[in-house]
């Protein structure tokens, strides 16, 4: 990997790095041509602030449409029709990151064959290539916690389908120990495919992989439930790439304060949060309209930290060279 210093506004004080990571994109054709229209779409939104994401709405069958609230959101989704259907009906689901991971797949996870329009704005998004990045960074982060001469316990917290621990499980360079896995999320139709997958890579409920359908509003930062199930201080590493932005500044100190109780001494907790300053952020929640979230600046992320209780020294943060998200490694 090429570790890079960060170049971008940051505190003085934080441990940062950029990285580049290879992605599908980086070989796909219609990179420059894609980039230029979303990049044409973000800029027409930035000069026009009144203008709001897409409505969802149900037709009498049941079935979610979309109703696009300007031009930009109707031209993406009227020529992008497997777009269209995972935005009407897997946006904000645990899936709804299946298709971004996976954009290479014949057909969405709810059965929509995948468009050739459609295929290349999941590909070639600049958010796309961050879910991806991010991904890759978590990858990297297990070699230095899921360790060979132990065995190893793994909490997903929001865990989704699992693709990126899946993922990070198959790349680590591990010597036959076991690794524990326990996948929290509230959506029991992600965690069925994380099931599928897991079984797929040799994990079974049971014995290496508990599935545990949890709100994590009501069980960690409520209260501490999922603390008193889990047990304090059993994992060697807890990711949650993919919900520290739904969380206020009060609750997503809570969130970690917990996410560190869970880890052993010499541990991490692995978090990551979009950046205000990500390109295309506007095409991201105003054109397609994915759910209300908290992007943050890295001044921020630090605030938070500093909040949670954990020292400047105990974070380390990587930023991909896409500039997307912002991922923090918090070590107990």
């Amino acid at each position: 990997m090429n570790w890079q210093p960060y170049r971008g506004t940051a505190p003085a004080n934080m441990t940062i790095y950029s990285a580049a990571f290879p992605d599908v994109s980086d070989q796909w054709p219609m990179k420059d041509d894609v980039t230029r229209e979303i990049n044409a779409i973000d800029q027409a939104l930035k000069a026009n602030p009144d203008l709001e994401p897409p409505l969802r709405e149900y037709e009498e069958g049941g079935l979610p449409v979309l109703i696009p609230q300007h031009h930009f959101s109707e031209q993406a989704f009227r020529h992008r029709p497997a777009l269209a259907a995972w935005r009407a009906r897997l946006v904000p689901g645990a899936l709804a990151l299946f298709v971004v991971q996976n954009p290479l797949e014949e057909r969405l996870p709810e059965g929509t064959k995948m468009d050739s329009e459609s295929r290349q704005w999941f590909i070639h998004a600049n958010d796309a290539i961050g879910v991806r990045s991010r991904a890759k960074v978590l990858s990297m982060l297990v070699e230095k916690y899921i360790h060979n001469d132990s065995e190893n316990n793994w909490v997903s917290l929001a865990s989704g389908a699992a693709i990126p621990v899946l993922e990070a499980l198959r790349n680590a360079t591990l010597d036959g120990q076991k690794v524990f896995l326990s996948l929290v999320d509230k959506d029991p139709v992600a965690l069925d495919w994380a099931e599928t997958m897991a079984a797929q890579e040799g994990l079974t409920v049971g014995e290496q992989l508990t599935l545990l359908r949890r709100d994590l509003v009501h069980t960690l930062v409520r209260n501490e439930d999922l603390l008193l199930e889990l047990g304090e201080h059993q994992a060697e590493l807890v990711d949650a790439l993919g919900i520290f932005e739904y969380f206020n500044d009060t609750d997503a100190v809570i969130f970690l304060q917990r996410a560190l109780r869970l880890v052993k001494p010499g541990g991490a907790v692995v978090v990551s949060n979009m950046l205000t300053s990500s390109p295309q952020i506007d095409f991201v929640l105003r054109c397609i309209g994915w759910e209300p979230i908290f992007p943050r600046t890295l001044q921020q992320l630090q605030n938070i930290h500093i909040a949670a209780g954990v020292p400047v020294e105990n974070v380390t943060v990587v930023v991909p060279k896409d500039g997307v998200y912002a991922v923090m490694e918090v070590r107990a």
